[in-house]
């Protein structure tokens, strides 16, 4: 598969050159009963969470990379998960309109959070723990005081579904990703709409920032990612060559790495600063939905619609 990227500018990042292993998975997960939609590292890297159309989260030990619990209580779909970066708690987002805070030690829910009037899409925490942000097919975001719980606010501007939220690492921005095929990016706290960003032809499935604050990156089903300027909203590059949607987007911690998944079945890994493909990840036997950096950038797992959660190591050499 030919990758192709368009650079509106280029943006000079360390050099950087690196190589996957793109062959075989260093493992294989299995446990859910159907589609895994949503992935995530706890910060300290020990604990893996996955959300299924099983309507279940299972967490997984990162050192033994076996099962060691699941959690239900959804009745439907799990669409999205964050941990707090305390790592004290687990929202889940879901298709039966809600979210569940779940508290990760002792491995039970503490928390429900009623409001939206859709399925919802994805939920973030900020980087203090403060406030949890939720994007939801009524079309809207709304953020969350947290540990209380409390509506803050219902952001409305999109015509569409929100399918991401993230914010940025300061904590000044929130960004959501609609179906509407925009981005828009909000005020904290003052949850003003400062900007949206146009340039997908097609639903925009999710967002996400860079750890050291340079970019925006979105996921759509035009078959590109887009990397964006936070601060100025004008687009920096556009990465194509997807025979499918891309679903999801993250970068890596150490944001030198960009990883993607899609309805073609892999996973690809981009070099941020040259807008280049590292390499492509295969193994999957049906759509990739999401995908996620380890916190040290050197593996990261994916999920799919296969029912499967599939580990990679990453093997990176600074020049």
């Amino acid at each position: 598969m030919s990758r192709v990227v368009n650079a509106v500018v280029l943006v000079t990042l360390a050099s950087f050159s690196g190589r996957a292993m793109a062959d075989d998975a260093e493992a294989v997960l299995k446990g859910h009963k159907a589609a895994v939609n949503a992935v995530v590292f706890s910060p300290d890297g020990r604990l893996l969470a996955t959300g299924s159309d099983d309507d279940t989260i299972k967490l997984w030990d990162m050192a033994t990379q076996k099962e060691i619990a699941t959690l239900s209580g959804h009745d439907d779909s799990v669409l999205g998960l964050a941990f707090s970066n305390g790592q004290k708690w687990l929202a889940s987002a879901a298709a039966d309109n809600t979210i569940k805070i779940w508290d990760v030690a002792a491995r039970k829910e503490i928390g429900i959070l009623k409001g939206h009037k859709d399925a919802v899409n994805s939920v973030v925490f900020s980087p203090d723990d403060k406030l949890l942000a939720s994007g939801s097919d009524d079309e809207t975001v709304m953020l969350w005081e947290m540990p209380s719980g409390r509506n803050l606010a219902t952001l409305k501007g999109h015509g569409d579904a929100v399918n991401g939220v993230a914010f940025a690492a300061d904590g000044k921005l929130l960004a959501s990703g609609s179906s509407d095929e925009t981005i828009k990016l909000w005020e904290v706290p003052s949850f003003k709409e400062m900007a949206t960003l146009k340039g997908h032809s097609d639903v925009v499935n999710a967002v996400t920032f860079s750890q050291d604050g340079k970019y925006l990156a979105s996921a759509s089903s035009d078959l590109s990612v887009r990397i964006w300027d936070p601060a100025t909203g004008k687009e920096l590059k556009s990465l194509l060559g997807y025979d499918g949607d891309v679903n999801s987007v993250a970068f890596s911690p150490d944001s030198r790495m960009l990883a993607t998944a899609s309805d073609d079945k892999t996973v690809v890994i981009w070099d941020v600063s040259k807008g280049e493909e590292i390499d492509t990840l295969e193994g999957h036997e049906d759509w990739v939905t999401d995908v996620r950096f380890a916190p040290d950038s050197k593996s990261l797992a994916s999920v799919s619609e296969d029912a499967t959660v599939r580990l990679w190591k990453i093997i990176a050499d600074k020049k």
